[in-house]
């Protein structure tokens, strides 16, 4: 069984010191993108997988190739193109000031040839194996956008579990381009990853007076999605809490409280466990516990994807602070 996940690598610039953009000089450079990041962790917990992407042959793309090849994700589905990487640049929030993040991403090797990396997966990919890709890839790639339909429905004939985060980005496209698409999208859905206002403003089938639950249920309903899963933050009491919805069965884990230190990834981390936990067939609550775990954990990293053990997810820390001897 192998986890393939198609879409953009980018290169993430930060100032140090939760400097602002405006005052920078230097910066750190990290490499992420939603899909390598939920592979990074799937990787590091034992499992076999395939990035599906596009890269350009030169410094700035070898340190995506370089990231790739570190943390065990197979390369077998990169294409090298002539082009330009996408990056982005990220002001990190401190207190009450907002964090802000500028996209460069426009034109990359990605966005205008991202869907010829697929053009060898039908003839690779088998019954079991599970195909993970995003809203984020959908408003990359328009190409892919465009074959999406068609593209999900031979995968699901060919045995294929598709794994879809809405991950709706209004800085990426807009309400009206985006929604006839996932629309689209939804019905072919094995596995969803969905946040409260994906269902009240995005698709607008809840009210904003309706809880995460009610959301979940209406989704699946209407779309008739076997499984669905959401990891929610409270910023007052500064808590994780997952849910996850298997046919009837409506799962609510324990609320964890977390420190940020970084907010990268905290969701890709998420997805990564209850895929984890699903392939392994625990139980919907062990599931969605160890996944709440997993964000929680990417919060205290600097890095775009959680890259630990199972069993140091397991063992996270009931308490701040704790030191493992």
């Amino acid at each position: 069984m192998t986890i393939y996940g198609f879409g953009e690598i980018l290169l993430r610039y930060t100032p140090p010191q939760y400097e602002q953009l405006k005052d920078a000089h230097n910066f750190s450079v990290k490499v992420g993108g939603t899909e390598l990041n939920a592979l990074v962790t799937l990787a590091q917990f034992g499992h076999q997988t395939e990035i599906v992407t596009v890269l350009p042959p030169h410094a700035l793309g070898n340190i995506a190739s370089q990231k790739i090849v570190q943390s065990n994700v197979g390369a077998q589905f990169v294409k090298q193109m002539d082009g330009r990487i996408g990056t982005y640049y990220m002001e990190e929030s401190f207190g009450f000031r907002s964090g802000n993040i500028i996209y460069d991403r426009e034109n990359s090797t990605f966005a205008q040839h991202g869907d010829l990396a697929l053009n060898e997966l039908s003839s690779n990919i088998q019954s079991g194996d599970y195909f993970v890709f995003t809203g984020i890839t959908l408003a990359v790639n328009e190409s892919f956008r465009n074959q999406i339909v068609k593209i999900l429905t031979t995968l699901k004939q060919q045995g294929v579990f598709i794994v879809f985060d809405i991950n709706y980005r209004s800085n990426l496209w807009s309400k009206s381009e985006a929604v006839s698409v996932i629309q689209s999208v939804l019905p072919l859905v094995d596995i969803l990853f969905f946040g409260e206002k994906d269902a009240t403003h995005l698709l607008e089938i809840n009210s904003m007076d309706d809880d995460i639950k009610v959301c979940a249920k209406t989704i699946q309903d209407q779309y008739e999605i076997p499984i669905i899963a959401s990891s929610n933050r409270d910023i007052e009491e500064r808590t994780l809490q997952g849910i996850i919805l298997s046919d009837e069965n409506y799962i609510q884990g324990q609320a964890y409280t977390y420190t940020v230190l970084n907010r990268i990834g905290a969701g890709d981390a998420f997805m990564a466990g209850v895929l984890h936990g699903l392939i392994h067939r625990w139980g919907l609550k062990e599931t969605i516990d160890f996944a709440t775990k997993c964000s929680v954990m990417q919060h205290t990293t600097t890095e775009d994807a959680l890259s630990v053990s199972e069993n140091d997810v397991l063992k996270l820390s009931s308490h701040f602070g704790g030191l493992k001897r």
